[in-house]
């Protein structure tokens, strides 16, 4: 192809050839485009395009689309080859449409390369060069990459792939400055990395060096309160190693730990992408159309407001960056402010300075702020007719009492300008915030979107986006289907946790094989760091018999009041370890249980011995019940290992074989009975029991014959503490 071809990414899409911007068409011809270089110069089947342009659903017209549009893509590419033939850069054959753009032609590749040779240059110390190196390809952004087909699951990957790279770009710029000893000028730009990423932790271990080493260590500890609070009410989690030893060295004045040897890396290096970065925003399609309704009313000169909603790691933080990049691409301003970090949760105390200012002059620096409310709102209303903007306001529950008033102050004179308001706030009892969120509503008729847990429905469109295999040639087939709905079931719908679940390997997500992501296990287990060791301890019961609460034996199990256990419920469920489900129908009362992943985590800590006891535990506690059921005890008898004599689990085993061969299950009283003749030491008692295994063989077999198929073992209800290798468990 000829070199003259250059192709823009790093915003909206754009071609030029030499000085001349070509007119790439229409919006679904400029995102066949982009998904051809996204292809990196591999065809594209026709098939393939129409199912990623139309999202699944392709029309019967969509080939002769595709068609008409790469005839179209040829003429303005090549329009001297359209006219004698041959092309050279849009190819057609066998496997496809390939889109002939070498690495150099593509500003995006002119970034990575930029940032991957500035990263050389700080390691060998040449800290003027580095600078000027990143610099460069950081002004080679635009907007959001690939804009045009930012809403296409096809782009999702590599647009969290060039923004993973933008963001490390800006940590190696402020770590060359931090080296340079320039840290007011890193602070700076480590500020808006924070700002970009809220919950990215780099990032603010290096607004604390920066800040330290301008001579600001105040700012720099207030700053890691500020991170550490947010991490625990969005994720639930807590400061990783690095973050924390840069607040050690804080607090120790080790200006030495703290100040950037010249030898060392950028703290944060290049990667394929991100854990979770890549998530595309599914069930939210409502909520996006109502935001695009909303940015076109406020274009029009009309002040709207949006109220997101919802638990930590539901999809607040995600959707209002989604809301900024549309809002942005339609020539918006952005404001972006967190409660409690860029504006501080104690508002009333202190210094008196005005929290609703700093907001203001984040937007308009040179606002005076000393001339009355009206004053500041008719500037403001002139500067907002002059530029449209959005404000999001994140963590408005963290805000204090003062700047709730001010803002609803301002709501309610900040009328007929083209501004949209968005905050996020977790789901909490404050009586101050709800009051604040009803005149919100009341004065400016806000737009409330509380956002829900993602449905099994939504769960299998994740998967399908992402390519998750688990029947990979029928992502469409029952048994996908069957995985979503168990990976809904485990993540409760929580889009953060079923993120961070897809980054496992297809055969530990669910299942036998399932396992705890650390990411999750961090979130949770600094949820239960919270609970009460009596709460601890509870739970770990409620795990054992399998995780649904069953008052009667729970009491039996453990020597407390009915009153206690009903305060420990209490605090289980506020601390979300524990969650109430409504009754499904006449004689199905509602119940406690606990979610799946917390259950797991519980069963992880508990020690072999401490379970073993759990089990005999709740062994001894179902015997006492005037309806206990003989397989749910041998179960326990059996998990509590070498606590029980082989007797008792012999005894055990006869009794569940006899009550599921009295229920026809025979294929598990096979099982049962097999058990007890690995458990007898009497060759009597192991006589007996082989006999009764082969009758309840015989009877399964009269059964399959009878209906007409196979019973399979395998498909009959299993347990965690029903042992398989009797040998083995019998201790």
């Amino acid at each position: 192809m000829s070199d003259h071809l250059r192709f823009v990414l790093l915003g909206p899409l754009e071609a030029w050839s030499g000085d001349t911007r070509l007119d790439l068409g229409p919006p679904k011809r400029r995102a066949l485009l982009a998904r051809l270089l996204i292809a990196d110069s591999r065809p594209v089947s026709a098939d393939r395009l129409g199912e990623d342009l139309w999202e699944g659903s392709p029309p019967a017209s969509a080939l002769s689309s595709i068609h008409s549009h790469i005839s179209r893509l040829r003429a303005v590419l090549e329009p001297d080859r359209t006219r004698r033939g041959g092309h050279t850069v849009l190819l057609s054959g066998s496997a496809g449409y390939t889109l002939n753009a070498p690495p150099h032609t593509r500003d995006s590749t002119r970034f990575e390369e930029a940032v991957s040779h500035a990263r050389g240059l700080l390691t060998r110390g040449r800290l003027t060069e580095a600078r000027r190196e990143v610099r460069r390809g950081l002004t080679l952004w635009a907007g959001t990459a690939l804009a045009d087909a930012a809403n296409y699951a096809f782009a999702e990957r590599e647009i969290a792939r060039l923004e993973e790279i933008r963001l490390a770009a800006g940590e190696l710029h402020a770590t060359v400055l931090l080296q340079e000893g320039r840290p007011d000028e890193a602070a700076v730009i480590a500020e808006e990395l924070t700002t970009r990423s809220p919950l990215r932790e780099a990032a603010w271990a290096l607004l604390l060096r920066a800040l330290y080493l301008a001579g600001r260590p105040a700012e720099a500890l207030r700053r890691f309160e500020a991170i550490r609070t947010l991490l625990a009410e969005e994720l639930g989690t807590v400061p990783g190693p690095e973050l924390s030893d840069v607040h050690v060295a804080v607090l120790r004045q080790d200006a030495a730990a703290l100040t950037p040897f010249r030898s060392r890396t950028a703290p944060v290096p290049l990667v394929e992408r991100s854990a979770g970065a890549a998530s595309v925003i599914v069930g939210r399609t409502g909520e996006l159309t109502r935001f695009d309704e909303i940015l076109s009313d406020a274009g029009q000169g009309r002040t709207r407001w949006v109220l997101l909603s919802g638990e930590g790691g539901i999809g607040k933080t995600r959707l209002a960056e989604e809301f900024a990049a549309r809002a942005t691409d339609a020539g918006f301003k952005t404001v972006w402010v967190r409660c409690g970090i860029d504006i501080g949760s104690e508002a009333d105390g202190g210094d008196g300075a005005d929290p609703m200012g700093r907001l203001i002059s984040m937007a308009y620096p040179d606002i005076r702020l000393d001339v009355g409310s009206e004053a500041v709102v008719g500037e403001l209303t002139e500067r907002l007719t002059q530029q449209p903007t959005i404000c999001l306001i994140e963590d408005l529950h963290r805000a204090g009492p003062r700047f709730r008033r001010l803002l609803g102050s301002y709501a309610a004179l900040l009328r007929d300008v083209p501004l949209i308001v968005v905050c996020t706030t977790q789901d909490t009892d404050d009586a101050g915030l709800r009051e604040l969120l009803a005149l919100l509503v009341r004065q400016t008729r806000a737009t409330l979107m509380p956002l829900n847990p993602l449905t099994v429905a939504d769960v299998h469109e994740l998967m399908h986006r992402r390519s998750t295999p688990f029947n990979p040639s029928a992502p469409g087939s029952e048994l996908h289907q069957r995985e979503a709905a168990a990976l809904h079931r485990r993540g409760e719908g929580n889009p953060f946790l079923i993120t961070e679940i897809l980054e496992l390997p297809s055969e530990e997500r669910t299942g036998p094989g399932a396992r705890l992501p650390a990411s999750v296990s961090r979130v949770l287990r600094a949820r239960m760091d919270l609970l009460d060791e009596r709460v601890l301890t509870m739970l770990q019961a409620i795990a054992v018999t399998g995780g649904e609460l069953a008052p009667e034996l729970l009491l039996r199990i453990r020597t407390i009041s009915r009153e206690e256990l009903l305060s420990l419920i209490d605090a289980a469920v506020t601390a979300r370890v524990l969650n109430w489900e409504d009754g499904t129908g006449p004689g199905r009362p509602g119940r406690y249980l606990m979610p799946d992943l917390v259950r797991e985590l519980v069963l992880q800590d508990l020690t072999p011995a401490r379970r073993q006891l759990l089990h005999a535990a709740a062994a001894r506690a179902l015997a006492e019940l005037p309806h206990r059921h003989p397989v749910h005890i041998a179960r326990h008898l059996m998990a509590a290992g070498p606590l029980i004599a082989r007797e008792e689990l012999v005894d055990a085993a006869f009794a569940a074989g006899n009550r599921c061969a009295d229920d026809d299950q025979h294929a598990e009283a096979a099982l049962w009975f097999d058990h007890a003749a690995a458990l007898a030491d009497d060759p009597g008692v192991w006589a007996e029991a082989r006999h009764a295994a082969d009758t309840a063989r015989r009877q399964l077999d009269q059964l399959e014959q009878w209906i007409g198929h196979p019973c399979d073992p395998a498909d009959l209800p299993g347990d965690s503490a029903w042992p398989t290798d009797p040998e083995h468990r019998a201790g």
